[in-house]
């Protein structure tokens, strides 16, 4: 079990970010609590049990405790040494405090602790702040030679150094 924690003390050091936590959490642990997340948005599939027991999962907290945000990622497989970032959601009412891009950075640090070398991630070519994101996170676009996502999917890639 992984004690909640906060993941990157820089975080709560940003303006934007003072009146949030990001705390990490047991994927099996708070299965509840993810699903009901991830149920959140439409067009996420169904997360299956391995996802939460192999995975590494983020809740973001306000500053009465409610989680406003979630993230998770897990091992990219079958490729060794890559993580998938799976899923990132923030609450439209907590948008434009930049909480994803913390997500994306906690979980950058947790792939580097755990040393996957590649990270991958997609999302909706219409999602603008996603695409911002990546691009501010050092993602990369690419062309998966077996897509995964919708047609109207973006791929992305980082390598860690």
């Amino acid at each position: 079990m992984v004690a909640p924690r906060l993941a990157l003390a820089s975080i709560s050091s940003s303006p934007k970010m003072s009146e949030y936590r990001l705390v990490e959490v047991d994927g099996v642990e708070f299965s509840d609590r993810i699903h009901a997340f991830n149920a959140l948005e439409s067009y996420f599939p169904a997360l299956r049990e391995h996802h939460l027991s192999d995975g590494y999962w983020w809740f973001v907290e306000d500053s009465q405790g409610n989680h406003v945000a979630f993230a998770g990622m897990v091992p990219f497989e079958p490729f060794k040494n890559v993580a998938y970032l799976k899923r990132c959601y923030v609450m439209s009412e907590h948008h434009g405090r930049g909480l994803q891009l913390r997500l994306m950075y906690a979980r950058e640090l947790k792939a580097r602790q755990l040393g996957f070398t590649q990270l991958i991630s997609e999302c909706l070519e219409s999602n603008g702040a996603s695409i911002t994101n990546h691009r501010r996170a050092g993602f990369e676009t690419m062309v998966p030679e077996q897509p995964w996502g919708s047609l109207k999917t973006v791929y992305w890639m980082k390598v860690l150094a």
